[in-house]
């Protein structure tokens, strides 16, 4: 094996954590892209580098091909050609050009050449998550025979892991409480922004479920009790900002009259309407959580983007329980990865993608025959 990479491939950011084989330190790096993909045509691609003047990195100008398709991903499919991220899109499905982008950004950056051995871990959402033997069987047809910015690559999917979402917590969380994991009834809620995904562990069996109740929810609901707001990227960061303390002044970069007068009044109602679909939003969830998880268990384990949003309500929800937040690997994801505290939000939404990156390179490590 030459490189080890494992992907959250969410809706608002592509999380990966890959390795090095061959280096001595075998130091785990981070590494984002843009959620946005486009297909696109020869030709859109030919018209695009026809009219560049210099040559990005590769992360940021990530276009793959494989068969007859053509996809533009990450920056530059949302920058040069105005992609959207699609809520509605299978992530399995678009797993495989994202996977492509990334193999071949990170082939670039680090020098490993045209052809190599993957190791790959990958998340889903638990609905998607019984998709992965086809995204095995399609993933290793296409890494075999791609291009990455017009160059050729063959590469083989040494190993596979696929996980639902929640899985790198569960992972870490079952290490640590060891053989009581599997005698204890223990649930995995986890929040996205698209969805929420709930995972019932009894005696080691599992079940689940998963609901398109993500924060994106509450952010739609919002737009309808407004007048005209459509940048959903700006009312996300002013939700997260306000968190539950709700008051207009996180809520003023959104307003859009010229007028002071009618400014306070937008910023009024933006305000109101974002107190009212919290309350809403967390009705909805915790009614469903109440239908998912019984009361009879033992812990509950949060992780998720969205989880830290609505972090109050699901103290008060779960005091009947023990909570572990995260698998109470925040400051583990911190130290790895030099985060300052600024970057608390951000050390959340990697801790699933991180304890699933440990266990891709402890089963590598654990089999040599992989690794050659």
């Amino acid at each position: 094996m030459d490189l080890l990479l494992t992907i959250d491939p969410g809706s608002s950011l592509t999380k990966m954590i890959y390795r090095i084989l061959g280096e001595i330190s075998f130091q785990a790096e981070l590494f984002c892209m843009e959620p946005e993909l486009l297909g696109v045509t020869r030709e859109s691609i030919q018209s695009y580098e026809s009219g560049r003047i210099n040559s990005p990195s590769p992360e940021n100008e990530a276009w793959v091909q494989f068969k007859d398709e053509y996809y533009a991903v990450g920056f530059l499919a949302k920058k040069h050609f105005q992609a959207s991220v699609k809520l509605s899109d299978l992530k399995y499905e678009n797993a495989i050009p994202k996977v492509l982008a990334a193999v071949g950004a990170i082939a670039e950056r680090e020098g490993l050449g045209t052809q190599f051995r993957l190791g790959l871990a990958l998340l889903l959402p638990y609905g998607e998550w019984e998709d992965r033997e086809r995204l095995e069987k399609a993933l290793t047809s296409a890494l075999s025979d791609f291009h990455f910015r017009g160059k050729q690559m063959t590469v083989k999917l040494g190993c596979f892991e696929c996980m639902p979402e929640g899985g790198g917590l569960v992972l870490s969380r079952s290490k640590k409480l060891g053989a009581d994991f599997n005698s204890m009834v223990i649930a995995l809620v986890m929040f996205g922004y698209r969805d929420i995904s709930v995972v019932l562990f009894e005696r080691g069996l599992s079940s689940g479920a998963t609901e398109n109740l993500g924060l994106s929810w509450m952010i739609e609901r919002v737009k309808r009790l407004t007048s005209g707001q459509k940048d959903t990227q700006a009312m996300l960061e002013a939700i997260h900002q306000s968190g539950a303390t709700v008051k207009p002044k996180y809520f003023k970069p959104l307003a859009r009259s010229k007028k002071a007068d009618f400014r306070m009044d937008e910023v009024a109602q933006i305000t109101e309407s974002v107190a009212m679909a919290r309350k809403e939003y967390w009705s909805r969830v915790s009614d469903w959580l109440s239908s998912m998880i019984p009361e009879t268990t033992d812990s509950v384990i949060i992780g998720g983007g969205t989880a830290e949003y609505l972090g109050s309500e699901l103290k008060s929800f779960f005091s009947y329980t023990q909570v572990s937040w995260a698998a109470e690997l925040e400051e583990d994801v911190r130290l790895a990865f030099n985060l300052g505290a600024n970057k608390d939000a951000m050390c959340l939404r990697l801790t699933d993608v991180y304890g699933l990156s440990r266990y891709l390179q402890s089963s590598v490590a654990s089999s040599p025959s992989v690794v050659r």
